[in-house]
């Protein structure tokens, strides 16, 4: 957030109000005569000044300065206006005692000095410089109209040197009469994106009170340093080191930061491991990090690392890491790419003894894109080493590793039957192998473990089908790959207009895909894992063997698959066209079935109608056409209008586990004021389980200081309500 806010002053209202208005350089340079003084006016013979002081006006270009006495030298190119200075130009204005400036140079002096544009408003004792180095003394910021009780900000000293570097000395930030945070010195790149700080005061009964800030002062241009500090009334306090850091030449880029917490947890107040009811230690911490790095267009590494002592330590002490993970996730992955391949090293682990997954240590993978041979003939493969491991914190479940190779290549041939229609058939195969299959208990102690593992019976991720297996620790699973996609598209144009949707023309897309897979079992033995297997999806799982990663439980499949893709645009204002009708509908109809009775998969239905700017509606559903039961329902409905107010109402149903609703508003009061209000019910548990409401103050150009009331209901870790006075986006 300062970083924004010495943008803000210094960049944003001195550069661009100040050098747009009072510098204009190669206007000023060119045109210096073009500037006109009122009259009447006077000629002093020994300076050589024009000097008006009745109703002193000077024009120049599309600005106007007035003040009790203006002297104009048109030789030297220098203005001097002194008493009452008022300069204004499209929606700023600045008031000051005095101003000295040099057209030519583009160098000026104003003192004591107030410039605002109805959003923000900066005074200043002084503002002296050139558009390569000037400096501000003495600053006050508000955002909106100055008042006793909002958010204000104060600076000694800012300064811009050379273009590209902010220089700050004793920064100071207060929401109304109380300071929150003092920076005694800054230096930064002028383009530096980085926030210096982040504060939040908070409320809630099972935390208390509670202060947080995240510091990151500059110790280099590219490396800042501080720390995470959360001061609480009840649970005592939060603190640990965090750095970020920044480098880069060229295309060759580094970038990342380590952020983390530590506190020694009032024991009796601690909840419960909500999923699993085991208790939480009072020793708690989180420890996170994560890395960007590119070399040029060919490498890169991307890297996270999670570490937490439980599940709930950043939900109670780190909101904004648990709302952007939930489920901690610690990995690197590096890449390189040629022209048509890609070559991989992706490491996964777990740190976290609360956490179940597939760990990757590591994998090793080479891709050939698809890459044409022939016209109409492309052909691609892949192949992979993983060493995987699954650990289980029961003592019931054992514990599984293997070493893994999967290898695939196929080739497909695609050729245009008619306009419009495109038939493309493929072929290949693919081999998994594993060089050892190691489950820790002996499986005749539990037999369970390899007698009944699940092999799909379609790539539908509801149908499975049993088959028992015999344990065996090594040996190879093969698969065909034959099929075909069968494409048509169809397009119609119709001159149908609309003033009040907007609509200028309509044209609707058909395409209708008919895919046949055949993926036959070529002889494999029964070696199988528990690592890569099917999770919860939303959508259709991919139709190619290729693009699937639950590769431990591929079994035989035959099948077909329907998808009708439709689009209905109009022409956009500015440039091309714009969707404002898209439906889609999606559907296996299982060839074999394995004797499991079932025909088809689920009918998936994904609809987005946004006609105009200020309307969107979005419709995702899953049904059952054999039992005629809806599955899965997402709906939202969206009005807005754009800096004025929003409105919107969905839902989320997923069958036997999830039934809940939600509706949100907010509305400007102004510029620089907006309320807002949330409300979530669940219908299972017939309560509202989180409701928000609040108010938020434009602080800085596209953040605000927010104040929210937070009212929970049902089970839960937080309490029931709680208040919170911090920095967020401040959306239009």
């Amino acid at each position: 957030m300062a970083t924004i806010l010495i943008q803000t002053i210094s960049r944003a209202l001195a550069t661009s109000l100040f050098l747009c208005g009072l510098l204009p350089s190669a206007y000023a340079q060119q045109n210096a005569i073009g500037a006109s003084l009122s009259t009447p006016f006077s000629y002093d013979t020994e300076t050589g000044e024009l000097i008006a002081t009745v109703n002193a006006q000077l024009t120049y270009g599309d600005w106007l300065l007035t003040a009790n006495e203006i002297r104009f030298n048109q030789k030297a190119g220098r203005a001097l206006a002194s008493g009452n200075v008022v300069f204004t130009r499209g929606d700023i204005r600045l008031v000051a005692d005095s101003l000295d400036y040099y057209l030519k140079d583009n160098n000026a002096l104003i003192e004591n000095f107030r410039v605002g544009n109805g959003k923000y408003y900066v005074s200043g004792s002084s503002l002296q410089g050139n558009p390569d180095d000037f400096r501000f003394q003495d600053i006050n910021f508000h955002p909106g109209e100055p008042g006793t009780y909002l958010f204000k900000a104060r600076a000694d000293e800012i300064a811009i040197v050379n273009q590209n570097e902010i220089q700050g000395k004793r920064l100071s930030f207060k929401l109304g009469l109380i300071p929150f945070f003092i920076i005694p010195n800054v230096s930064q790149p002028i383009d530096g994106e980085r926030n210096l700080f982040k504060v939040d005061l908070d409320y809630s009964g099972h935390i208390g009170g509670s202060v947080s800030n995240e510091i990151r002062i500059p110790i280099s241009s590219h490396l800042r340093a501080g720390a995470n500090i959360t001061l609480t009334t009840k649970r005592g306090i939060l603190a640990g080191p965090a750095f970020e850091y920044d480098f880069g030449e060229g295309e060759n880029t580094s970038s990342g930061g380590v952020t983390s917490g530590f506190i020694n947890d009032d024991a009796s107040l601690i909840q419960p491991d909500l999923i699993t009811g085991n208790p939480i230690d009072d020793e708690r911490f989180f420890a996170e990090w994560q890395h960007q790095q590119h070399w040029g267009d060919h490498g890169a590494i991307k890297a996270y690392g999670r570490w937490w002592s439980d599940i709930n330590v950043t939900r109670e002490f780190h909101e904004d890491s648990f709302d952007t993970m939930q489920d901690p996730d610690t990995f690197i992955e590096a890449n390189y790419s040629g022209d048509n391949w890609q070559a991989t090293f992706f490491s996964r682990v777990s740190p976290n003894n609360f956490q179940t997954f597939t760990e990757r240590l590591p994998e090793i993978r080479f891709d050939l894109f698809p890459s044409q041979v022939a016209p109409g003939l492309i052909h691609q493969g892949s192949l992979s080493f993983a060493k995987l491991r699954k650990r289980f914190f029961d003592p019931i479940t054992a514990d599984n590793e293997t070493n893994r190779a999967d290898a695939y290549y196929g080739i497909r041939y695609s050729k245009p039957l008619n306009t419009g229609i495109t038939l493309t058939s493929k072929a290949g195969v693919k081999a998994i192998h594993y060089f050892d299959n190691i489950i820790e208990t002996d499986a005749g102690n539990q037999p369970w473990i390899d007698s009944s593992p699940l092999a799909p019976l379609s790539i539908v991720d509801d149908f499975y089908h049993i088959r028992p297996r015999p344990s065996i620790k090594a040996g190879t699973r093969a698969y065909g790959d034959l099929g075909f996609d069968l494409k048509f598209t169809a397009f119609r144009q119709s001159e149908y207009k609309n003033e009040t949707w907007n609509i200028d023309g309509l044209r609707h897309i058909f395409e209708p895909t008919l895919s046949y897979r055949y993926t036959p079992d070529l002889d494999s033995n029964s070696t199988h894992a528990l690592h890569d297997i099917p999770g919860l999806s939303n959508y259709l799982t991919p139709i190619d063997i290729e693009d699937r990663r639950d590769i431990d439980t591929i079994g035989e499949h035959h099948i077909t698959r329907i998808a009708l893709r439709n689009r209905i645009q109009t022409k956009d204002e500015d440039y091309g066209s714009r969707d404002i009708i898209r439906f889609d509908f999606s559907m296996d109809y299982l060839i074999d079935d394995y004797d499991q009775g079932t025909d088809f998969s689920d009918l998936y239905s994904d609809i987005e109608i946004k006609p105009a700017n200020w309307l969107e509606i979005d419709i995702f559903s899953r049904y059952n056409v054999e039992d005629s039961v809806t599955k899965e329902l997402n709906t939202r409905l969206a009005i807005t209008d754009p800096g004025y107010w929003k409105v919107g109402i969905g839902n989320h149903f997923l069958k036997q586990h999830l039934q809940q609703y939600f509706l949100f508003g907010e509305y400007h009061l102004n510029e620089n004021f907006k309320v807002y209000a949330v409300a979530k019910f669940d219908e299972i548990s017939d309560t509202f389980y989180e409701q928000r409401i609040g108010l938020m103050q434009r602080a800085l150009e596209k953040y605000g200081v927010k104040y929210e009331l937070r009212i929970f209901e049902g089970n839960r870790l937080e309490s029931d309500y709680g208040i919170r006075i911090g920095v967020d986006l401040f959306d239009e």
